[in-house]
């Protein structure tokens, strides 16, 4: 076992002693073996028992004296906290005006921070409305279509914004436009506000055309569906549909005028006139036309979109029956 001496002048020049190691490490090896003497050794042995007193009562004074440090620095530092706190307060109490510019700073600040999010939502809020509208246009007439111009078939739609059945039903005819092949089918856009719905149905009809006035096709589809998806229908309305100008950001006084003009009243009353020469008499109603041949066939109702489909293949058939000069089924039985 091998430990050190720390008294050198007592003990000799011997650094680690090892009771295996028994030859040359004292002056008297047979009365040690391998250690000092006894008188030596028990001079050795009290001398590291005082130096390691000391050592440790030192090493508690140092501790000591560093926690009464640290406690006064963080006693002092409290206290130099609370003063200045006590003078702020005391400051704030004698001058009103500058408490009200502390709190006036911190709501400029949350006002700040609110107004930023709700234009951010405002903005995500306005591209959506636009989205999935991208395929609209003005036909020949002036008249707003879904779809291309030149389509072979028109599903020429007579709606009332106040409709329950046309909000029901307004997905159906852009389904058809978007699924059908190479641009073969269009939709347009006909009012025929229901009287029994009115003022709101042709107030409706009326936002639409003066949106779309200064924002273009798409603005008028963006609008009518945002009117489907907020009104109660029934010629209730909604309680925010005048925020609507705002939240395309159109010219508030060009709207109005446009909301005042004999033009968008007349535009309205066309496709009304049109409809009822065509025997429309409720909405939605539907006139399926081949563009090519001319045909049309009337549909009545919000039908599915298995009806159309059937129209419009019943359609292709009689054409190129008419071309080949063959006799359609009807003209058969007569």
């Amino acid at each position: 076992m091998c430990f050190p001496v720390v008294n050198r002048k007592s003990c000799g020049n011997i650094e680690f002693r090892c009771r295996s190691i028994t030859n040359n490490l004292s002056p008297n090896p047979s009365k040690c073996e391998g250690t000092m003497d006894k008188q030596r050794n028990e001079k050795c042995s009290s001398g590291n028992k005082t130096i390691f007193a000391w050592a440790g009562g030192i090493v508690v004074v140092i501790g000591m004296v560093w926690l009464m440090v640290i406690s006064f620095i963080s006693y002092k530092t409290q206290v130099m906290t609370n003063q200045l706190l006590d003078k702020i307060s005391t400051s704030l109490a004698k001058n009103p005006a500058a408490q009200q510019g502390v709190n006036g700073n911190i709501q400029d600040e949350v006002k700040g921070a609110l107004k930023s999010i709700a234009d951010q939502k405002l903005a995500e809020e306005r591209k959506a409305l636009y989205k999935g509208w991208d395929k609209a246009n003005k036909n020949t007439d002036g008249r707003y279509i879904y779809g291309e111009p030149g389509a072979r078939f028109s599903l020429i739609n007579y709606e009332d914004l106040e409709c329950p059945f046309c909000k029901r039903f307004k997905e159906t005819p852009k389904y058809i436009v978007d699924t059908a092949t190479a641009g073969a089918v269009n939709w347009e856009w006909r009012h025929y506000p229901m009287s029994f719905h009115e003022p709101v149905a042709s107030k409706g009809a009326a936002v639409a055309e003066c949106i779309a006035e200064q924002k273009g096709p798409s603005a008028f589809w963006a609008v009518t569906d945002y009117w489907f998806n907020h009104t109660e229908t029934n010629g209730k309305g909604f309680k925010d549909a005048d925020s609507i100008p705002a939240l395309f950001e159109v010219d508030q006084a060009k709207f109005d005028t446009c909301m005042g003009s004999t033009e968008v009243i007349k535009r309205i009353k066309q496709d009304m006139e049109a409809g009822s020469a065509a025997g429309v008499d409720g909405t939605p109603t539907t006139i399926v036309r081949d563009n090519v041949t001319g045909k049309e066939v009337s549909v009545v109702g919000a039908q599915p979109f298995s009806k159309f489909v059937e129209v419009i293949q019943s359609m292709v058939v009689d054409s190129q029956r008419d071309t080949s000069g063959e006799a359609s089924p009807a003209q058969q039985d007569k």
